[in-house]
């Protein structure tokens, strides 16, 4: 029978969690007594092998974790007409272990070693790495098998753990890398670097032991890595891979439609998201008007999505941070790669300078498409967008590091007389500095830069330009106090400069302000800390310390409580007129279940100071301005608690993990009825604020190795938005409030040679605000509306498919080339963008535009972008 300890621990867990099954999945812990039975046993062999003739001659069954109970080594042991307790604590005594019964079985766990004063300690440092290229391995871990504790690396690679003096055997192991093992002797401290060799292609399925990142054990919650590797073996749309678009096949995040690049996290909306590359952000990651993303997903090292819970040394906005690493160069070896396809060709060439001391890596993608729209339409002057990365990397000594990266992409599109273009620019210089074995930083100078332009009138020059840059100079420090002890600390200066929106032109005045351009200074001061408090408890704390400054020159426009100007404001250049002070504190807890399950509850405030104004509901990229938190703009805050449930079976590589989250968010923006946003000198008028509150339940079950991967993800949430000027007062839905999301995403290996992939997805239909009747005014029809977004469009699903086919047939070849072939939506399903409501249908089932309500019946247009899409892409590497 359950205890009355062990059922009040599930009714608060059914409490929190709100749903059935993370109960169930929960394991109730309780202390009896091992059956007092005799047995006998003679084993000369492995301690596994012991086990099992135990196991079966005391009718019992063993549980333990292979990371932390090696159980291959050697024993040799004998017990007759022996009681099985007296048994159990002799293998105790041997193998320093400690043993529990929990529900029928034995559960192992190693006897936690106790640090005494006086013991003398070291510290092992350095980075793993790939041992073909030299790359970083971000979230790699290092084992003392010995002690049983171990580290991770950070985001460049590095680790370093702090131990007592002695001999150890150290595990390094890394997803889709063999595990290393050796033996050092540890007499003082010493900086060693480990490189891992990638596994090679196998048809057997794959036992996974140490390689995974263990979600369980992580003292962080509503964070996903998502492996380059996955992105690649997934359907793409015209076989363009796509680092932002993979992201819909993760729980909690919505894309916006077919051809857009928009995504929303957890209620929150596409400007809340911050994408970083290299420590820069990019302010609209996206090409054609949004059908593809900017990020050359063959440059990337690592990519991880922060779902609001973000470590305090991110920040600046409410929902999300993508953080993109890119790969610094192969330091061993010169080689190229690349690929074409019907949209676009990439090429890509990297290499040393001096081997295992310094590298580069160059990498271009154009698109394809200027031809094309040429020969269907005369008129298109230029139709076409490119990409540009670049990464130099110099190790300078075993203490100091120098990375140099730089992105730059553009897109055009002109007709004869009028046209649009938009550009990112984003660099980053980062300085690596080891103090000591302990103590790691990296100093940061960040550029980015994003412009719009939108010509009337080409001849004359005459376009419309939007504007923000930003430039940020910031220190990162990172303190490993002990094995599962971490501080991290740090501070930043960040500088930004907004073009709301003007006019410029070569026949009249070049510069006619309407808009002010603003100038603002953002401090930032924060501390992480990370820590494991016991075998069962650990917290992770922290706290982002913020100081918003707008400075002049500019003007601001007062307007008073009916959003009437009433005052105009002027500021002398470097005088700071608005200022705002934020705090936002980041708290995690975990507790261990045991070595394969946790909770963890988590609470966030994120505050954010950058705003995009866009009134439009458009998947493509539209006019868009962005402003400061100023005069008439607040701050957007955003509080989040969440409480989740992990699971992970190592042995075969898979994790189940599910959380629950609520968000409510302050000071959001939405939109006056018939907003003007170009060239609209009073802006700001036309802005309403308000509250939002999401929530919801996010699953995910995910297998990272072996012949079949994959994840399959279902989310229930609602995001609903509440302003006192806008639908009355009363709560409507938000347009992203999709209740339903299912994701299925499956790669499998067919052979050495085929790979296919499977990409499913589902969601409820997005709000919109859908006409209740209309009238007739001069001839025209009128529609009048009712309550704000009132309808939904269809649900929305599609299935992608893929196949790879290697063409090498000796896998060891220099130069390695493959097709890729996928289908995009392969049952055609209709998936509607827009509804229009301008037809009616008369008794012959004709359809008439305009519409005359009088003869017919109202029908709705729906109108859609891709239907069955089939594509094919050339891929190539040169090693």
């Amino acid at each position: 029978m359950l205890n009355l300890q062990a059922c009040v621990w599930r009714t608060r867990c059914w409490r929190w969690l709100a749903i059935p099954m993370l109960c169930m999945s929960l394991q109730v812990y309780a202390q009896n007594n091992v059956p007092d039975v005799s047995i006998s046993v003679d084993v000369n062999g492995s301690l596994a092998e012991l086990l099992e003739a135990i196991a079966k001659k005391g009718g019992v069954r063993f549980s333990y974790n292979p990371k932390k109970i090696e159980a291959e080594q050697s024993t040799k042991y004998t017990a007759v007409n022996k009681k099985l307790p007296a048994v159990l604590n002799d293998l105790a005594d041997r193998f320093g272990i400690r043993y529990t019964l929990v529900e029928g079985q034995i559960i192992l766990k190693p006897e936690k070693k106790i640090e005494k004063a006086g013991i003398q300690t070291v510290t092992l440092s350095g980075t793993i790495k790939d041992a073909g290229s030299g790359e970083a391995l971000i979230g790699a871990s290092v084992l003392f098998k010995e002690l049983q504790t171990g580290t991770v690396t950070n985001a460049f690679g590095f680790f370093s753990i702090t131990v007592p003096k002695g001999k150890y055997t150290i595990s390094s192991s890394f997803l889709g890398y063999e595990e290393r093992t050796t033996t050092v002797e540890l007499g003082a401290s010493i900086q060693q670097d480990i490189a891992l060799k990638e596994e090679l292609p196998v048809l057997e399925e794959v036992v996974v032991s140490n390689a995974l990142p263990d979600v369980v054990q992580e003292i962080t919650a509503s964070n996903t890595n998502v492996r380059p590797k996955s992105v690649e073996e997934r359907p793409a749309l015209f076989g363009e891979v796509d680092v932002v678009k993979s992201l819909e096949s993760l729980p909690g995040v919505k894309l916006h439609s077919d051809g857009s690049t928009f995504y929303y996290v957890r209620g929150g909306n596409r400007d809340e998201n911050l994408v970083l590359l290299d420590d820069a952000p990019i302010y609209n990651p996206s090409h054609m008007l949004g059908l593809f993303s900017t990020i050359i997903p063959d440059a990337v090292n690592d990519i991880t999505l922060y779902k609001g819970d973000m470590p305090a040394s991110l920040g600046g906005r409410l929902s999300s941070v993508l953080d993109v690493r890119t790969k610094k160069g192969n330091d061993q070896r010169f080689e190229a790669w690349g690929s074409t396809g019907l949209i676009t060709t990439k090429v890509g060439v990297e290499g040393p300078f001096r081997k295992s001391a310094s590298s580069f890596l160059v990498s271009a993608r154009a698109s394809t498409l200027k031809w094309i729209f040429q020969r269907i339409n005369n008129d298109v002057k230029q139709f076409d967008f490119y990409d540009f990365t670049t990464k130099v990397n110099v190790k300078i000594n075993p203490e100091n590091r120098i990375l140099f990266s730089l992105y730059t992409g553009a897109d055009h599109y002109f007709d004869s007389n009028n046209g649009l273009t938009w550009s990112n620019t984003a660099g980053t210089l980062r300085w690596n500095h080891l103090f000591s074995d302990r103590l790691f930083m990296n100093t940061t100078v960040a550029i980015a830069g994003y412009d719009y332009f939108l010509y009337t009138d080409v001849a004359t020059n005459t376009r419309w330009n939007s504007h923000i840059s930003n430039f940020n100079v910031k220190s990162d420090f990172s303190y490993f106090i002990r094995p599962e002890n971490e501080l991290t600390f740090g501070l930043g200066v960040n500088g930004y400069t907004f073009n709301p929106g003007n006019l410029q032109s070569d026949t009249t005045i070049s510069f006619l302000p309407t808009l002010s351009v603003r100038n603002s200074v953002e401090l930032v001061l924060y501390g992480n800390h990370e820590v494991k408090l016991n075998d069962r408890w650990g917290v992770n704390y922290g706290l982002r310390f913020s100081v918003w400054s707008n400075t002049g020159e500019a003007f601001e426009y007062v307007f008073d409580e009916n959003h009437n100007p009433v005052d105009t404001l002027y500021y002398a250049k470097g005088d700071d007129y608005k200022q705002f002070v934020n705090l936002e504190p980041r708290l995690t807890l975990s507790y261990m279940l045991n070595d394969h399950a946790s909770l963890k509850a988590s609470y966030a405030r994120n505050v954010q100071n950058v705003h995009l104004i866009s009134n439009s509901i458009s998947p493509f990229t539209s006019l868009e301005v962005w402003l400061p938190s100023s005069i008439n703009i607040k701050p957007e805050k955003a509080d989040q608690v969440t409480l989740g449930y992990y699971r992970s079976w190592q042995d075969i590589g898979t994790s189940f993990t599910a959380e629950t989250f609520y968000k409510k968010m302050y000071n959001q923006i939405d939109y006056n009825a018939h907003a003007e946003t170009l060239l609209n000198p009073l802006l700001e008028r036309e802005l309403r604020f308000g509250q939002a509150t999401a929530y919801g339940i996010e699953l995910l079950a995910k297998k990272d190795e072996g012949r079949l991967r994959g994840w399959v993800g279902y989310t229930y949430s609602r995001a609903q938005r509440k302003f006192a000027d806008i639908n009355g007062g009363k709560v409507y839905n938000a347009f992203y409030d999709r209740p339903h999301q299912v994701n299925i995403m499956v790669a499998y290996d067919l052979s050495l040679r085929w790979n296919l992939g499977m990409n499913w997805v589902y969601s409820t239909g997005s709000p919109f605000s859908s006409p209740v009747s209309f009238y007739q005014y001069n001839g025209e029809e009128v529609p009048i509306y009712g309550q704000k977004n009132n309808d939904r469009l269809p649900d929305y699903h599609r299935l992608d498919l893929s196949a790879t086919v290697k063409l090498n047939k000796n896998p060891e070849k220099r130069f390695r080339h493959s097709l890729s072939f996928s289908i995009f939506n392969v049952y055609g399903r209709k998936n509607a963008l827009f509804v229009n409501y301008n037809k009616t249908e008369n008794s012959n089932g004709d359809f008439k535009i305009p519409s005359d309500v009088s003869d017919g019946n109202r029908v709705t247009s729906q109108y859609y972008l891709f239907r069955f899409t089939p594509s094919i892409a050339y891929n190539f590497r040169w090693l």
